[in-house]
């Protein structure tokens, strides 16, 4: 080491550029799914087997894939322990869309996660890796190909003999691949970035991928290059595991039975059977009767098993779809719920379907789609924010962080689909929120000072947190146009009549982000979606060259709009610099006609 070179400062920036969060072993995870004992033992043993190289398939990655609820992520991590005991794994990260965001879905942290992970086991490595980091700062901000040459191949190369040794043949596991935020090409440049290096011989390392068989990925895993290095291992919704879904049923009944000192005749084998039907070859399944018979905030562990087992004569759902069974229980535990309090929760599920499927850059503060931000918007305390998601305790947790971290991204897939959850869908209640959040803007704009010089003061108490007014009328208004331009839910009458009204001049005077032009509002969406007695006269294509006297420095002009009516005009143009739209104060402002 060098002089100018601090231990351990380059590996600091390179786990501030990870996500430890996201690691096999992370208290974030704890407890982490895991497959029960005597539960799935041999598909675990061949992928262990596979690892340790004694299986008689030789490729060097390995890609297994099932649909959602069949326990990939538990195998996942019952493989990661098994081969982190041999000294086999060399590193494991399990990415998920059911976490805040930037949490454990962001692909440009998996190589810095994966490098940071062998640093932790191999000293002469993370020497070299810190070296080389506090040399050259950037190298965690590069591009995922260059952060994989970087952090893993040159450090690797200059490696001597036996310490190269003991880096051979380590298996990376890599889960949710289908989870890793950016959509279907980071899946696919991951998938590349890695056969790339195999198929080079660059690495000597084993991968291990858990996906869902995304469509794009199938066609990743299927090409001719990437198939004849690959070996698939396909898990199934499959009543063969019946058995070992018994087993874990009702070990984990049992430890409900001695925690609330229940006699023996609370359960029979018949219940058994019937729940294991119930579960229709799903783990996700099991592992939420536990969650909703065990919880310490329902009536009791009876009524519960009762209630799950009277769902054995329902025949309202559709046999049809691979996840029937898992949407009738869904549906129990939303009718469980008492209905002012339904409201509540699925404002915030649907606040955070915003906040997790906003395009990158419009949550731009990290804190923007927090818990407490979430519930400041629609005006609820800290008790009523907790009291909401108890009611959901079988399905999501609000952890320590006051993050809303969901157990399983099927019971988020069964809300956003209103064919599934019907009545208890998100967008169900996605009229009267759109309205609601109008209304808070509108009262923001009543008590604020029209001017650039003039702070806002929001006249409103959140007892959450302190948070700045600023950034919270940022986050009301990206929430509430975002809202506003879902492909296939327009907004009704009364919102679209409402629109009228606002004062969409004062948006470029209010709005506070760094990149204070930016905005979320794209003028085609929303057109599309206003109602048709309305649309023309609150969002107009404009070709008035006295427009173009307002035009910012070094623009480039593509579409230009006009937003509202009378004097609450605002001007909304498409930058193609920066392929942005953008929101100015309408020329009449400073004098133009």
């Amino acid at each position: 080491m060098t002089a100018r070179h601090q231990k351990g400062v380059g590996l600091k920036m390179l786990l501030e550029a990870s996500m430890p969060d996201a690691f096999h072993d992370s208290s974030a995870r704890d407890p982490p799914p895991s497959c029960h004992p005597g539960t799935r033992y041999n598909l675990i043993d061949t992928i262990t087997s596979w690892g340790l190289g004694t299986s008689r398939h030789t490729d060097p990655m390995l890609w297994v894939h099932g649909p959602a609820g069949v326990g990939k992520s538990a195998v996942a991590q019952t493989c990661s322990e098994h081969l982190a005991e041999r000294d086999k794994l060399g590193a494991a990260l399990f990415f998920s869309r059911s976490v805040g965001p930037n949490k454990r879905d962001d692909p440009h942290r998996l190589f810095p996660s994966l490098a940071y992970q062998i640093a932790t086991k191999s000293k002469p490595f993370g020497d070299i890796l810190d070296n080389r980091i506090q040399d050259d700062p950037t190298l965690v901000a590069k591009s995922m190909k260059e952060q994989f040459q970087e952090l893993l191949v040159k450090p690797l190369s200059q490696l001597g003999a036996d310490d190269t040794s003991n880096t051979e043949g380590l298996v990376f596991i890599i889960d949710g691949l289908d989870e890793c935020g950016r959509g279907p090409r980071m899946h696919c440049d991951i998938i590349e970035i890695v056969t790339t290096s195999v198929r080079n011989q660059i690495t000597s390392f084993r991968w291990v991928f858990f996906s869902r068989p995304e469509t794009h990925i199938v066609g990743s895993f299927t090409t001719p290059g990437i198939r004849k290095l690959t070996h698939q291992l396909e898990i199934r919704v499959s009543r063969d595991i019946d058995n070992e879904i018994a087993l874990y049923l009702t070990d984990e009944l049992r430890k409900i039975q001695q925690r609330n000192r229940l006699p023996n005749s609370w359960l029979s084998e018949r219940d058994i059977g019937v729940l294991v039907n119930l579960s229709g070859g799903l783990f996700i399944y099991a592992a939420t009767v536990i969650r909703f018979v065990g919880s310490h905030e329902s009536v009791g562990p009876v009524d519960q098993l009762r209630a799950i087992l009277a769902l054995a004569s329902d025949k309202g759902t559709d046999s049809a779809h691979p996840l029937s069974e898992l949407d009738l229980f869904y549906t129990l535990i939303m009718q469980r719920i008492p209905p002012r309090t339904l409201l509540r929760i699925q404002a915030i599920l649907l606040l955070t379907f915003f906040a997790r499927t906003t395009k990158p850059g419009f949550c731009r503060n990290p804190q923007m789609a927090s818990s407490p931000q979430i519930a400041n918007m629609i005006g609820l305390s800290e008790p009523q924010l907790r009291n909401a998601c108890g009611s959901l305790h079988s399905v999501l947790e609000l952890n320590s962080s006051q993050e809303i971290r969901f157990y399983h991204a099927s019971f988020m897939d069964f809300l956003r689909a209103p064919r599934r959850s019907g009545k208890f869908s998100i967008f169900s209640r996605l009229d009267s929120l759109r309205l609601e959040l109008l209304q808070r803007l509108n009262d923001v704009h009543t008590r604020s000072i029209g001017s650039p010089e003039m702070l806002i003061h929001v006249d409103i108490t959140w007892p959450i947190l302190d948070f700045n007014d600023f950034i919270l009328y940022d986050l009301l208004v990206e929430a509430f146009f975002y809202l506003c331009q879902l492909d296939g839910h327009p907004l009704d009458s009364i919102t679209s009549k409402a629109l009228l009204k606002f004062q969409f001049h004062m948006i470029p005077f209010l709005w506070h982000s760094a990149d204070f032009y930016s905005f979320v509002l794209h003028p085609p969406l929303l057109k599309k979606n206003i109602h048709a007695d309305f649309r023309d006269r609150i969002v107009q294509e404009s070709r008035n060259p006295t427009l173009y006297l307002y035009k910012p420095r070094n623009a480039l002009w593509k579409d230009r709009y006009v937003l509202g009516c009378g004097e609450n005009k605002v001007l909304c143009w498409r930058d193609r610099e920066k392929d942005r739209w953008r929101l100015s104060p309408y020329p009449t402002w400073f004098g133009f006609s």
